[in-house]
């Protein structure tokens, strides 16, 4: 079952703290012992080369935890 929080951020824009894209939000990873988002998969724009990136990436995707995150808005801004 889908959420439909969940569904809202799906295609967000996602930038770093400099307001630079990296890409936009494709899925969501929740712990489910605690039901906490654990995870936020984020396709990167053309322009990005994710082997540069700290964080494991697979096919253009980019897992990164959601620790990562400073705020969750209409572009969803990370820390780094």
């Amino acid at each position: 079952m889908s959420s439909s929080f969940g569904q809202e951020m799906l295609g967000r824009l996602v930038q770093d703290k400099k307001g630079k894209e990296l890409g936009k939000l494709s899925d969501l990873v929740v712990d489910v012992s605690n039901g906490e988002i654990s995870e936020l998969l984020v396709k990167c724009s053309a322009h990005i080369d994710v082997s540069r990136l700290p964080f494991p990436a697979n096919d253009g995707v980019v897992s990164i935890p959601s620790t990562e995150v400073s705020s969750f808005g209409h572009v969803i801004m990370l820390k780094i």
